[in-house]
């Protein structure tokens, strides 16, 4: 059970949630300050003063009032008016780490939205009633057009997946014992204005982000112990004067992985090759930093509110914000896309180094005898998802119409990003994979199996699916896909964290 409050959800705790089903829990402190905003809200609600989305319309429309008694219809009407995403639609994870975002920033206090939403949304996430969310649509200001669907289920309108099914809304709640919620003064616009979409999409990147770095370090030590590489280019000494933690982390974990290896005691003194395998570790460390950096602003932008209005309860009082702009999360979101292509060059030449015998010192295209092709044309389909990669590592950020008749002239399309991202980390996965087919066909045509504790792992496991290429006589499109299943299923990842040295 994960108690939330507002404040403190890790993305660990999303995955959970998202992936495993775990179950929700409200902290009752946080329940009564959510009660206490609620309070303000109502005793505003007959108010003469202007309180955007309480009394007003939206964007453009602010200029209209909205009487108490239309309250209800007015409410209703933000949901359908913002029902506007379209397909493709968010996965089950995604949908789950949506409604679990959107929960903890409304369990901050100060959205002011009635108690029974906060306790709906925890039911549907408990009872596994999830929404149908299509991913296409928002700007980045708030996923307006994306978090509608949510809504409309939320009143029992709608569709939502329940055990494998496609069900109206109303039908899965009376299944489950449950009841769609009446809408009230200011309960429309927090449904809909939020960026929970983007936020929970960004946490699951970040889970598949520290995957591939992790493998993108056992696969580079994969490759560095077959060519014998002289091992005073992973020397944790160069690191005293430079104190840069993610050159430091990917170094520890490349010297981990190869942990008692006999590259140790090799005795190459050769000073030469190419600076994709010598300077691995700090190009590396540059993408684990900003990882580092796009995980922190992560944290702070889902353990914090977005609402606008935001309500202040101590002081009795709603105030405008402009906490729905996530430029911040979006630029850190870029940056991370970018350092990723950067990851997916340098490991699309390594490749190619492998292949070439005037740096590797090994056979051609590592081909067992001269007549046999071996890995020669690969180097296409490598070249063809770098340039895929780099392609993604564009931004997107500064795309954006000026819309609400050009009062809302900004917008940093934060979930394309995030979605260009995912992408490029998919492509990883290949680029990875095909990198750890030739580095297991290095190993054994140098005769130097892998010894290190976590390269004889990642070999074994490779090896049990994918046979030393002796003959052109084999699908290697089949080998590359079964590559990418190894990385992607992460299980020629060995569990080293016991071992963590440098």
């Amino acid at each position: 059970m994960i108690e939330i409050n507002g404040q403190k959800l890790t993305i660990g705790q999303i995955l959970q949630v998202a992936c495993e089903n775990e179950q929700v829990a409200l902290e009752p402190k946080a329940v009564e300050q959510a009660e206490a905003a609620r309070a303000v809200v109502l005793s505003l609600s007959s108010s003469e003063q202007q309180i955007y989305g309480l009394n007003t319309g939206l964007g453009a429309n602010k200029d209209n009032h909205i009487p108490p008694e239309d309250y209800c219809i007015f409410n209703e009407r933000i949901l359908h008016s913002h029902s506007v995403g379209l397909p493709p639609y968010a996965d089950r994870a995604t949908v789950r780490a949506t409604m679990l975002v959107r929960l903890n920033s409304l369990m901050n206090g100060v959205a002011g939205v009635q108690t029974e939403i906060l306790f709906l949304l925890r039911d549907m996430l408990n009872c596994q009633i999830h929404p149908r969310i299509p991913v296409r649509g928002s700007v980045g200001m708030a996923d307006l057009g994306n978090l509608a669907y949510m809504g409309l289920a939320m009143i029992g309108e709608g569709a939502v997946e329940y055990k494998g099914d496609h069900l109206p809304a109303g039908k899965a709640f009376s299944l489950c014992g449950l009841k769609p919620i009446r809408l009230g003064p200011k309960d429309g616009l927090p449904l809909v204005s939020s960026n929970a979409l983007a936020m929970a999409q960004a946490a699951l990147l970040c889970a598949d982000v520290d995957n591939v770095l992790k493998m993108a370090d056992l696969i580079y030590a994969m490759g560095y112990e077959a060519q014998g590489y002289n091992p005073m280019f992973l020397d944790p000494r160069s690191c005293r004067k430079r104190p840069l933690k993610g050159q430091y982390d990917s170094l520890r974990y490349v010297r981990t992985c190869l942990k008692g290896s006999s590259l140790w005691a090799c005795g190459n003194e050769s000073l030469h090759g190419a600076l994709s395998y010598k300077s691995s570790c700090a190009i590396h460390g540059a993408v684990r930093d900003a990882y580092d950096y796009t995980r922190n602003q992560l944290l702070r932008y889902i353990n914090s509110s977005d609402d606008c209005p935001m309500v202040l309860a101590e002081e009795g009082t709603m105030i405008s914000t402009d906490n729905f702009i996530v430029t911040g999360m979006s630029l850190a979101l870029e940056m991370l896309g970018l350092s990723l292509s950067h990851l997916s060059h340098l490991s699309a030449t390594r490749v190619l180094r492998l292949d070439n015998e005037q740096f590797s010192g090994l056979p051609r295209f590592l081909r067992p005898r001269k007549e046999v092709i071996a890995y020669s044309t690969i180097q296409k389909t490598v070249s063809a998802l770098d340039t895929e990669v780099r392609h993604l590592a564009n931004p997107a950020s500064l795309d954006y119409l000026p819309t609400a008749n050009e009062s809302e002239d900004h917008g940093c399309n934060t979930p394309y990003v995030v979605q260009k991202t995912m992408r490029i980390v998919d492509l990883l996965y290949w680029l990875l994979g095909i990198e750890a087919m030739h580095a297991a066909q290095a190993a054994d045509l140098a005769g130097r199996k892998p010894s290190g504790k976590g390269t004889r792992f990642a070999y074994e496991i490779i090896r049990r699916k994918i046979s030393f290429l002796e003959e052109d006589d084999r699908d290697l499109g089949a080998e590359m896909q079964k590559a990418y299943q190894l990385v992607r299923d992460r299980v020629i990842l060995p569990d080293l964290e016991e071992d963590l040295q440098c």
